[in-house]
């Protein structure tokens, strides 16, 4: 139903509600219940909340006559409002698969959407795909789409799929340079507008998993945008506004750079018939329109939400959370397993050799690092690759984690050439849980005796920075469990990025080798210990510095219901009460 019909509605609702109060008691007012708590966890979805209904006999005084009210069909109160969320930083791309950047999926996932999502279990299941069949002899899977509409209002077809399917199976994704070894470009076969089927060179089973990831899978977007269009070029770097077309509840209206981002509600989205679960089933946009907002002054994000300038602060500093859970106004989500500090260390000297790499990771006192971030109840240490308190936690080539010992980096330095040589190492000076890291990982460096130069940036300029890694030796970053789940994902050890050093995650490595066997393998004790395997490997080679775990937070206001955070901020299901 349209969002006008339902203010109509409301309307003839309020004008019979006015007729019957000049009638009601006077004793019936309710009682206000008083909040003297601090601010509230994340809260359940909760149950719809209905508009009054007045529906009982009106009687004329003279005439006794009976009027029978006409029945109102109920109003949802849920819908309406304008959300405002401070991004976590400055955007440079709203491309998902070009840009690898948080904030970019953050945001793009509302406009667009995968073949298969997460539920609320974290587990695989159908969104734009409607049905899927695998064949006997596990090589071939068949697909249907569901019938959706882009923004545009043209049909999405096969060949839309394909567009984007091309464009991610050979994208710099560490998943993908797996799946490569099983599907590739040529896999894909349409089959009519809405039946598509891959056929795989390997039996692996991980075909679905790929397919619905929250970061790094296919998202909708039209042939006519997508198509011909490489994972390594933004499909937004002509003409941006004809490209932001994707099938999702919320479709693009405004982009004031470096100011905001606006999503407005697409009417006519086509929703699944199937239950609401996570980014699965019936997705509702009872929000009418969502502004990201870049506040580059962390103290200015925080103050702004407790005022009510704004409803959401993405990834908040950690040392604001004694402060804000003792606001009664506030709700406060968290990411668990975790996000993970970490050093990017693309092949320039003197990283472009083992014991360079090496000597970061023995040479950092990485509780330092981390009480940068703020109170230790939200962050730890942990020398578990694929994250500690999970399925693949083992302790394999721990003695090689948080070391501190600055002399043995010394040594390794030296047996890696360096010189003295100033490094340039970039560090954003508008991200909560990145910056204040790299302000220590400076130190740290200078304490190696390495002479370090780190240029103020925001982080938009640094991502545009990531696509010529010879400008710099390192770069302060994260990355977070939900798009490292398995040693299928993992970043650091999979990504063809320059980034990372890729010369240990290309065809023939050991990393890459063990990452196909671990695809292949059905037996929980040889899967695991392929993960030891792997464990080992990444200390020996350190593809990436690892730091420690932190639990990012996500203040909200209090008014906005049924929020949760099970991988990025999802606000589709969401809603105002204010």
């Amino acid at each position: 139903m349209k969002r006008t019909l339902y203010l109509a509605l409301f309307a003839v609702v309020a004008l019979l509600a006015i007729a019957v109060v000049g009638c009601a008691d006077s004793d019936d007012d309710a009682a206000t219940e008083a909040d003297s708590g601090g601010a509230a966890t994340v809260e359940d979805t909760g149950t719809t909340d209905l508009g009054e209904r007045t529906d009982g006999p009106v009687k004329e005084q003279e005439e006794e006559v009976v009027v029978e009210a006409t029945a109102v069909p109920e109003v949802d109160s849920k819908f309406g409002g304008v959300l405002k969320v401070v991004s976590q930083a400055s955007v440079a791309s709203l491309d998902p698969i070009f840009s690898g950047a948080y904030v970019t999926t953050a945001i793009a996932s509302h406009l667009s959407e995968t073949l298969f999502a997460w539920d609320i279990n974290t587990q695989d299941a159908a969104a734009l795909v409607d049905t899927w069949e695998i064949s006997d002899d596990n090589m071939t899977y068949t697909f249907t789409i569901r019938d959706s509409t882009f923004h545009d209002g043209s049909t999405v077809t096969t060949a839309d799929v394909k567009a984007t399917y091309i464009r991610i199976v050979d994208s710099w994704y560490a998943l993908w340079s797996t799946m490569r070894e099983f599907i590739d470009a040529s896999s894909f076969t349409i089959v009519d507008d809405k039946t598509f089927k891959l056929d795989l060179k390997e039996p692996t089973g991980a075909i679905v998993m790929a397919l619905g990831k929250p970061y790094g899978s296919p998202r909708s977007c039209p042939e006519s945008v997508c198509g011909g269009v490489d994972a390594f070029q933004a499909v937004d770097a002509g003409s941006p506004e004809a490209t932001w077309i994707g099938t999702g509840p919320y479709k693009f209206k405004e982009w004031i750079q470096g100011d905001r981002i606006v999503l407005e509600r697409y009417d006519d989205y086509k929703a699944s018939p199937n239950a609401t679960s996570l980014y699965t089933g019936e997705q509702i946009a009872y929000i009418d329109e969502i502004h990201w907002l870049e506040v580059p002054d962390e103290e200015t994000k925080i103050a702004g939400l407790e005022t009510g300038e704004w409803d959401v602060v993405d990834g908040a500093g950690l040392d604001f959370y004694d402060r804000l859970s003792k606001n009664s106004g506030l709700q406060i989500a968290t990411y668990t397993p975790g996000h993970r500090s970490n050093l990017l260390t693309p092949a320039n000297p003197p990283f472009d050799s083992p014991e360079g790499r090496q000597a970061l990771q023995t040479g950092l006192d990485i509780e330092a690092i981390m009480y940068s971030l703020g109170p230790n109840n939200l962050w730890r240490t942990c020398h578990a690759v694929f994250y500690c308190d999970t399925r693949w936690e083992t302790d394999a080539g721990s003695e090689h984690y948080n070391r501190n010992d600055k002399e043995a980096a010394k040594e390794l330095l030296a047996q890696a050439g360096y010189a003295g040589e100033t490094l340039v190492v970039l560090n954003p000076t508008d991200y909560a849980t990145i910056t204040p890291t790299g302000y220590v990982v400076k130190q740290e460096m200078e304490a190696m005796g390495i002479v370090v130069d780190m240029p103020a940036n925001d982080w938009a300029t640094i991502v545009s920075k990531f696509g010529n890694p010879e400008q710099f030796a390192l770069a302060t970053s994260w990355d977070v469990h939900w798009n490292s789940t398995s040693p299928l994902e993992h970043e650091a050890i999979g990504a063809n990025s320059p980034l990372f050093p890729v010369d240990l995650i290309i065809d023939g490595s050991e990393l890459h080798q063990l990452r196909k066997q671990f695809a292949q393998a059905t037996d929980p004790a040889e899967q695991m210990r392929l993960v030891d395997a792997m464990q080992l490997e990444f200390y020996r080679v350190v593809p990436a510095v690892y730091e420690g775990i932190f639990y990012s937070i996500y203040p909200a206001t209090a008014a906005l219901k049924g929020f949760n955070v099970k991988a990025f901020p999802w606000y589709v299901n969401s809603w105002l009460e204010r």
